[in-house]
């Protein structure tokens, strides 16, 4: 795997096939891994049968307020609500993300060593996307993401990028 910078990557994301936008993604990602080597990881699938049981999930969306503004996985909190009523989830699976995990990924490292049971969400937003799961912003569902940059622009095909 190489990351996208490295294969050359001309941005023209919206060339590529959802399957080579998702092998984008993980070789992004795995590029990542070796910043925060320590941290559990946790896949979109893995993370739809952890909300199938009984314990608590909580997503917590650690991307800028513009950012967020644009969509946010359903149900998710910001990071600020996150930390000012950290003790109401004290007993939940945390899942942080952002746009492909790799400033969750720092986020979970902190929350690991604080003692709590977290996992960084591989691929983040781009990878639900790619999972074909619904995003929503304050009027409801949207088709809209925010990428972060030309780099990133590995949205799900039926999904647009903004940054």
């Amino acid at each position: 795997a190489c990351m996208l910078i490295a294969c050359g990557g001309s941005g023209q994301a919206e060339q590529l096939s959802d399957i080579e936008k998702k092998e984008r993604l993980e070789a992004l990602y795995e590029g990542y891994r070796s910043s925060f080597p320590s941290i559990e990881s946790i896949t979109i699938e893995e993370l739809l049968e952890l909300q199938e049981g009984a314990r608590e999930v909580v997503l917590v969306d650690v991307r800028k307020p513009e950012e967020m503004k644009v969509s946010m996985i359903p149900g998710a909190i910001d990071a600020a609500t996150f930390q000012r009523e950290a003790q109401a989830y004290r007993d939940a699976v945390v899942v942080p993300y952002c746009t492909a995990g790799y400033r969750s990924g720092f986020f979970t490292e902190e929350l690991q060593e604080a003692g709590w049971d977290v996992r960084n969400l591989e691929g983040s937003i781009l990878a639900w996307t790619l999972a074909g799961l619904p995003l929503e912003n304050a009027e409801g569902p949207t088709d809209k993401v925010h990428v972060y940059g030309r780099t990133w622009d590995l949205a799900a095909e039926g999904f647009s990028a903004v940054w």
